[in-house]
């Protein structure tokens, strides 16, 4: 995935607060739990953060 820097409109957000979460928590099913997502939501969002 190749992203303009200055265009965002593929960028989803909500990405940046299970990377907070994750950093502070660092675990997955703590990071849904937090979240009050699943951990399988957790697993994907964090495999959309690696991309």
């Amino acid at each position: 995935m190749n992203i303009d820097e200055r265009d965002f409109r593929g960028v989803d957000l909500n990405l940046l607060v299970t990377f907070e979460v994750l950093m502070r928590e660092r675990h997955v099913t703590r990071t849904a739990h937090v979240l009050g997502i699943s951990q399988a939501a957790a697993s994907a969002a964090l495999g959309r953060l690696r991309r």
